[in-house]
């Protein structure tokens, strides 16, 4: 039986990471698996410790002193259910017996939508550990699995903007995790998503944008600089949109978060605007960081 890729659900409030996994191991031995604390400590992050009912707290003892370090528990019907809040998310995991195995389906809901590919690519790792643990075996360290990363954050659709029209104008803000640190995705950011080892030149407020691999380009006027974490420019004439804002935050821990916007007042330059600024460098950027860390 081929194992189901993870999949993302936009269709309630927040988005949905589900992924499942058929275990040939009975119902009551999975069941102590995922809720009692000398197994969960070999494969759920933060090393969860239930009080399992209704109400009941959840201490992650690996968080101590973090916001994350407590958690809920939401519903539990054992050895079928249980969920519980994590942080600002509620993780559910549903215990179903197919024949002689346990199907398991793990649903997080997510407060951070352009993390789902991270969440995703942990929770695959997580459950291949669990894997291990409940058939015996021990269990071995997963790799970074950037790649995978990379592969789920294009299933997911995660490059999409969020694109917002107003009296003075429209914008569009593209986020995405990336798997490399800042200092990378700056350099890349400079270098038109190439030579990632280079450090490139910084223009200063008031000076010109150039295209990196165009010199002759001027892409526009910079008017906020940051390095290594921001870069804004007013786009020079010929060019869509009227500003772009390029930033790089704390992401998951996988890397940088790369967040890109653009705004412009005239609607018939929006499209253009948005593939050249946003889909085009920031689809660039997330291959190249691939790239420089594998």
């Amino acid at each position: 039986m081929t194992t189901p890729d993870p999949r993302i659900r936009r269709d309630g409030p927040r988005p949905d990471v589900i992924v499942q996994r058929l275990f040939p191991h009975p119902l009551d031995r999975v069941w102590r698996a995922v809720t009692e604390a000398e197994h969960l400590a070999t494969w759920f992050p933060g090393a969860p410790e239930f009080d399992l009912r209704v109400g009941g707290r959840v201490h992650f003892h690996e968080f101590a002193d973090d916001p994350a370090e407590f958690g809920e528990v939401l519903d539990i019907d054992p050895p079928h259910l249980l969920r519980f809040t994590w942080d600002t998310d509620v993780v559910t995991l549903e215990l179903t017996a197919q024949g002689d195995g346990t199907l398991l389906v793990l649903t997080n809901a997510l407060e951070d939508g352009p993390a789902a590919a991270s969440v995703a690519t942990g929770w695959e790792a997580c459950l291949e550990i669990l894997a291990d643990l409940v058939a015996g075996r021990t269990p071995t360290e997963p790799d970074p699995r950037y790649a995978r990363h990379e592969e789920l954050a294009r299933a997911f659709d995660l490059g999409r903007p969020e694109v917002a029209e107003s009296a003075e104008g429209w914008s569009g803000r593209f986020e995405r995790q990336l798997v490399c640190e800042p200092q990378v995705a700056w350099e890349l950011f400079l270098g038109g998503a190439a030579e990632p080892e280079v450090t490139h030149p910084v223009p200063a407020v008031g000076e010109e944008l150039r295209a990196p691999r165009a010199p002759d380009v001027v892409l526009g006027s910079v008017t906020e600089v940051e390095a290594p974490r921001l870069l804004a420019f007013d786009t020079a004439p010929g060019e869509p949109g009227d500003h772009v804002r390029f930033e790089l935050v704390e992401g998951t821990g996988h890397g940088a978060r790369m967040v890109l916007t653009v705004r412009g007042a005239d609607p018939a330059e929006r499209d253009a605007a948005l593939e050249q600024w946003g889909l085009g460098a920031v689809d660039a950027i997330a291959a190249a960081a691939l790239v420089a860390m594998s």
